[in-house]
């Protein structure tokens, strides 16, 4: 029988390596950086920005909000530039939501 305060501190253990799992995992969802101006979330501004590479499978809940330009020339508003390169139809996204 383990004692509690060795199952307390494996329990602790756990949740630590869990929460930085899903870091890791949220690092994924990032898009390219460029030099000068950025967001708080490192996303350049300005300028559509191509989603390169493997597309995110899962992405924060963190709201915001991008532009994102479909194969068809569309634009639709996502919640975050992960959420809009993780839709295979977009080719890029634009900081702030798109323009009526």
């Amino acid at each position: 029988m383990i004692a509690y305060n060795s199952a307390m501190s494996m329990h602790r253990a756990f949740h630590r390596l869990l929460l930085l799992l899903m870091l890791f995992a949220a690092q994924g969802c990032g898009t390219l950086t460029s030099s000068g101006n950025s967001r708080a979330d490192n996303t350049p501004v300005g300028g559509w920005q191509p989603c390169q590479g493997e597309r995110p499978r899962v992405c924060t809940m963190i709201y915001d909000p991008v532009c994102g330009r479909r194969e068809d020339s569309t634009v639709e508003d996502y919640a975050s530039s992960c959420n809009a390169c993780a839709d295979v139809a977009v080719t890029a996204w634009h900081p702030e939501t798109c323009e009526e």
